[in-house]
């Protein structure tokens, strides 16, 4: 499996490639604060229904496992659509009603889309910036794989300097990603600005001329009641 993955490492060396192997380490790192989350409501409706489950009729035995493993699974598929509720029975089981849909709320509706939301913004932030990120995966290659060239055997000779400065790209990973209904709110906003500057320089504009056509038409008559 490990010898798989490792595919991923080579293929940012293709330029229709470098981009989707960046996006995925940003979804990934996009991710860790909702897997965090996600793991913490898995944990929590597997302890209540372990603990629930324990009171249950022991002929029929613990709905959610023998143990804290079983647990987790049970609560991860439920998660995920498989609802096994044959074991909802007893007096308890008003109680786990309750918690089901709790959990079929939580996990299934909200948090399951909110990944998918997520994944989207990167996806479009990845893609807004296709190109640098797959210029930026060249790089990095160029830079873990730099051992095996010398420096000095093939800039010696050499009769320049060459500087290499960061360049942050508009959109690109160092920047807050704020969805893309914050990014084209900011968008329309620029550009009315612009053009609220552009129509009061036009208004000023045909103001001036109003005027002096309206003291060119003047002029003669002016002039007429002087003589």
């Amino acid at each position: 499996l490990i010898l798989y993955f490792k595919f991923f490492y080579f293929l940012r060396i293709f330029f229709a490639t470098a981009y989707l192997v960046r996006m995925l380490v940003e979804i990934v790192s996009d991710m860790t604060h909702f897997t965090m989350i996600l793991m913490i409501a898995v944990v929590a409706f597997a302890n209540a229904f372990y603990i629930i489950g324990r009171n249950s009729d022991p002929e029929t035995g613990n709905f959610a496992g023998n143990n804290a493993r079983d647990a987790f699974v049970f609560s991860y598929e439920m998660m995920h659509g498989s609802y096994v509720t044959d074991g909802f029975v007893g007096d308890e089981e008003e109680v786990l009603w309750v918690l089901f849909l709790i959990n079929s709320m939580l996990m299934l509706i909200i948090l399951l889309n909110l990944i998918i939301a997520i994944m989207g913004d990167t996806f479009s932030r990845v893609q807004e910036t296709a190109e640098n990120s797959m210029l930026r995966e060249i790089a990095l290659m160029i830079r873990e794989n730099e051992f095996l060239f010398s420096r000095k055997r093939t800039f010696g000779k050499a009769k320049y300097v060459i500087v290499i400065e960061p360049e942050k790209a508009e959109g690109g990973g160092n920047t807050s990603w704020e969805g893309k209904l914050n990014q084209l709110k900011t968008f329309i906003e620029d550009t009315s600005s612009e053009h609220i500057s552009h129509l009061k320089k036009l208004q000023e504009n045909v103001e001036k001329i109003a005027v002096q056509a309206l003291d060119d038409k003047m002029r003669p008559v002016e002039d007429k009641i002087n003589h």
